[in-house]
């Protein structure tokens, strides 16, 4: 049996690092590749694709209030 552990799973609220809104995305599907995982998340209508690097689990409150 192969097992992959990822950062976050599915269903976890994730904010973008380089969004300057800090609006909360979740986590919809994983694409597990060797060595990589990429997340699709999902805010309201939009979707996006994202690496883990790219992801926080606290929003960045200087970047929302736009001293970043």
């Amino acid at each position: 049996m192969h097992q992959h552990f990822t950062e976050y799973t599915f269903g976890d609220i994730v904010y973008l690092k380089t969004d300057s809104n800090q609006e909360q995305w979740i986590i919809t599907d994983i694409t597990l590749k060797p060595n990589l995982a990429l997340y699709h998340i999902a805010c309201g209508s939009l979707q996006h694709d994202a690496y883990d690097f790219e992801m926080s689990r606290q929003p960045d409150a200087s970047k929302k209030m736009g001293l970043q």
